[in-house]
């Protein structure tokens, strides 16, 4: 297979490996950062076609890639530093993604369900990255410092969004943002564990949810409404 061909499946796959192709094909990109985002939209494409990361070779990614062997070790100290640095990277495009979902009045129900929408969209375009960024192999080290980042920067926007709904429900009375913070992580809990269950774990129950990402989002944004403010949301 030839370093266009590949590259060509890759985009159409979709999902993150897409988006770094994209990214390495914009103008004025210099050739070293072109190179290393052809390798890591290389793993990521291995990793989504459902490769386990112990099965990676540096010489299938390269392959993928379109560059030699040795050009590998020019940009990481090995395939490990190389997942690494991609795991790192999805996690900062899974904060772009969601931050450009954000539509409507902060801690309405439409961005709520605008962001989660665009958080199960990801998740299911994504499914073993999403697997590595979470940990579920129990694999601790950067990829959980990672989703650890990602969700304290998450989690105090939605602890302070809810705060000042609250207080504009309450007349102006003030909820400090710090002290709704167990409130975001459970919500934001419950719906990392939903998806888990629907897209990694394939429980039988909801497999068949799997293609309505509309319907998650409705279900999500709801049952987060509901915790967020003890009512059903308007609308």
């Amino acid at each position: 297979m030839t370093a266009t061909a590949t590259a060509a499946t890759m985009a159409e796959a979709g999902g993150y490996p897409a988006a770094l192709l994209a990214a390495a094909g914009a103008e004025g990109l210099r050739k070293t950062e072109r190179t290393r985002l052809r390798l890591l939209a290389a793993i990521a494409a291995a990793l989504n076609a459902g490769t386990p990361r112990g099965a990676l070779r540096v010489a299938d990614v390269t392959r993928a890639a379109g560059v030699a062997h040795g050009t590998f070790y020019r940009y990481f100290e090995d395939l490990p530093a190389a997942t690494e640095a991609l795991v790192e990277a999805f996690a900062g495009h899974v904060r772009e993604r969601l931050a450009g979902a954000r539509q409507g009045e902060t801690g309405s129900r439409e961005r709520v369900r605008g962001t989660t929408l665009a958080y199960t969209r990801l998740f299911r375009e994504n499914a073993p990255l999403m697997r590595c960024l979470i940990g579920l192999d129990a694999e601790g080290g950067p990829f959980a410092r990672a989703y650890r980042d990602l969700n304290r920067a998450w989690y105090g926007r939605m602890a302070a969004a809810i705060a000042r709904r609250r207080a504009r429900q309450a007349g102006g009375a003030g909820t400090d943002p710090q002290s709704l913070l167990p409130t975001a992580y459970a919500l934001g809990g419950m719906i990392d564990e939903f998806l888990t269950q629907v897209y990694l774990r394939r429980d039988p129950a909801l497999v068949h949810l799997a293609a309505d990402e509309e319907g998650i989002a409705d279900l999500l944004a709801d049952l987060w409404w509901r915790g967020a403010y003890g009512a059903v949301a308007e609308g």
